[in-house]
């Protein structure tokens, strides 16, 4: 094949409706200073701080059964407390993630530690949430009558279901974080 007949079959490459080409570096450059792209910390941030804000909210609405079932409040807003700053904890870590900075090795150390985490921290909050959920439906079946305890259940069952997304969102972008460093590592040890 001569240059021609290359030239001819690369311009008659077509390209699907609405490809636009690669962004620009400017464009590109323009976007990641206004904050516009997200990166796989910054969402495993997102995810930390929105589940620390979910036990402030589980804090703010266990404060009016304070005069119907004060030991029920006060177990869930110490349950709510306390996993809650273990969150804001995770969140705090994955902030001070800084990969310019670090050398490959120290962020696979460091999520690899927020990874380690984030498993002890599911394992303490079903543990102990599991028997205050039941403690919770068992009160507030004696209190407001027998159809809230099928109530209550199916609350624990919608939040059990939720809360399994969330890990594994959360642990899918870990998972993505590890691969990725790995990769960075293999690549610099060749």
């Amino acid at each position: 094949m001569n240059i021609d007949d290359l030239k001819s079959n690369w311009n008659s490459i077509s390209f699907p409706p609405g490809y636009g080409g690669v962004p620009e570096t400017a464009e590109l450059m323009s976007r990641v200073r206004a904050g516009r792209v997200s990166t796989l910390r910054d969402r495993l941030a997102s995810i930390s701080f929105a589940l620390t804000m979910l036990c402030l909210m589980g804090v703010l609405i266990m404060i009016p059964y304070f005069a119907a079932t004060p030991t029920l409040a006060i177990l869930a807003i110490c349950f709510f407390i306390f996993i809650g700053s273990l969150h804001l904890r995770n969140y705090l870590r994955v902030r001070r993630l800084n990969f310019s900075i670090m050398s490959v090795r120290e962020a696979l150390a460091a999520v690899c530690a927020i990874e380690t985490s984030r498993v002890r921290l599911k394992a303490i909050a079903m543990t102990l949430a599991f028997p205050l959920l039941l403690y919770m439906c068992f009160t507030f079946s004696s209190l407001y009558g027998h159809l809230m305890f099928y109530g209550c259940l199916a609350g624990g069952v919608i939040g059990a279901t939720i809360g399994f997304f969330i890990n594994r969102k959360s642990m899918t972008i870990i998972r993505e974080m590890r691969r990725q460093l790995s990769d960075s590592e293999a690549t610099d040890k060749n």
